[in-house]
């Protein structure tokens, strides 16, 4: 462990950089103080600095209330400005025409102004935060693509990057370029999570992630709601497993693997799968374990998938 290094002497005025004048933070951040000047604030903090010099010189009155000398020439000295500047600052600040936070006795007969500086409390309780909700959980298996595959036209926003001659025509392309999606036989399940497995902060966190990644506003624009939270919800399962392997297709895969992949799903890959599925034709028998397929190629297969759309439209 390092030793502690002893620093030079103070020196002159050095000691006082280490002095600070303190702000009370209600009186920044309560309502009943915002009409008053940052500069009428700052003259509250000195005069509070004042009152630990009352104590010394013990300053009380006949009610052992503390007080403080502080001259209009004084502020103005120290705050750099005119006198009636000065003046307004002290009757903002005053009992009489201000917001109560200080009260001034004259003495009369050339003595100088007592100043009274009055502690404050606004008796309001602060809000306390509401918990964070967890997401709500679509059960993947009961969701219904029917619609998707009898609908005529696209719904996404993805063909907004393609050449303009994709546009005319929606292309069936599941036996050339998406047989690796489908999967009828039944028996191919993915590893679900264990029911235990992470805390609902720490799904909350990937989750929010997650729609970081793909952008999740832009798709709920562009695309179905239930498409878009579907697919989301599969890829925090996928991303919150605590499974050694997960199952894709017919492969069983290093989670790890898996999981690097899903992270690095965006937008365009999340509408290219939804693209995909309404082009779909064949009929699917085990949805997760399609979709959790379409995922993991969406990286590798988005760009082929579509050159070939565009050679189709074009040949």
């Amino acid at each position: 462990m390092p030793e502690a290094a002893i620093s030079e002497y103070f020196y002159g005025d050095e000691a006082e950089q280490f002095i600070y004048f303190r702000i009370p933070r209600q009186l920044i951040t309560d309502p009943r103080f915002k009409h008053l000047s940052t500069d009428a604030k700052l003259l509250y903090g000195m005069l509070l600095d004042r009152m630990s010099l009352s104590v010394k010189n013990g300053w009380y009155d006949e009610d052992g209330r503390v007080y403080i000398y502080y001259t209009v020439e004084e502020i103005c000295g120290d705050m750099n400005c005119g006198r009636d500047k000065a003046m307004k600052m002290l009757a903002d600040l005053d009992t009489k025409k201000g917001v109560g936070l200080i009260r001034r006795v004259r003495q009369g007969q050339g003595k100088p102004t007592k100043l009274y500086v009055k502690r404050f409390t606004t008796g309001a309780v602060p809000a306390q935060p509401a918990p964070p909700e967890p997401p709500p959980f679509t059960p993947f298996s009961g969701v219904d693509f029917s619609g998707m595959q009898k609908s005529s036209s696209p719904t996404s926003a993805s063909r907004e990057s393609r050449r303009a001659g994709v546009e005319k025509t929606d292309p069936n392309y599941t036996n050339q370029n998406q047989t690796d999606f489908s999967y009828p036989d039944p028996s191919i399940y993915p590893p679900s999570p264990p029911a235990g497995g992470g805390s609902e902060m720490e799904r909350y966190e990937q989750r929010e992630q997650i729609k970081a990644n793909i952008d999740y506003d832009y798709l709920r624009r562009q695309c179905p709601y239930d498409d878009v939270e579907s697919l989301l919800e599969l890829i925090v399962d996928v991303v919150s497993s605590t499974s050694s392997t997960i199952r894709i297709g017919k492969e069983v895969l290093p989670a790890e693997t898996v999981k690097r992949r899903f992270m690095q799903l965006d937008s365009s890959h999340i509408e290219y799968v939804i693209d995909s599925l309404k082009q779909t034709t064949t009929k699917i028998n085990n949805i997760r374990a399609y979709l959790l397929t379409a995922l993991y190629n969406a990286p590798v297969t988005i760009g082929p998938y579509y050159s070939a759309a565009v050679r189709h439209d074009f040949g």
